[in-house]
């Protein structure tokens, strides 16, 4: 996907662009799912701007990625970056989810930072 992402890019396409038709496409296919499994959808307005703010973080997050991997000189050195995320997750999941982290835990985050300043260095 990120690979196709990069061509669309060197064609010329907007990143912005290629996210609304990738979005568009994935919505109308999530429907179809929702549609066939008949999975109910959640109606509590709580539950609704909890999701309004996953999107609008989503959005930021996607554009921003894309992006990276249109402009980086190697598109893996953006895609790792953004793997990063699990780390910042995990971490962030101490204090926002009650998560532990084990000295291992730990010392696989530190050895997923390290990686990447490796393979992006």
């Amino acid at each position: 996907m990120q690979l196709v992402f990069r061509q669309l890019s060197r064609r010329g396409i907007e990143t912005s662009a290629i996210l609304l038709l990738v979005f568009a496409f994935a919505a109308l296919l999530y429907l179809l799912h929702v549609a066939v499994t008949r999975t109910p959808l959640p109606t509590k307005l709580p539950v609704i701007a909890l999701l309004a703010g996953a999107a609008a973080l989503s959005y930021v997050g996607n554009l921003f990625s894309v992006r990276a991997v249109a402009t980086a000189p190697n598109p893996g050195y953006a895609v790792a970056l953004v793997s990063l995320q699990a780390a910042v997750v995990t971490i962030a999941a101490l204090g926002v989810a009650g998560a532990t982290l084990s000295w291992v835990k730990a010392l696989g985050v530190i050895l997923c930072c390290a990686g990447i300043a490796l393979l992006v260095i």
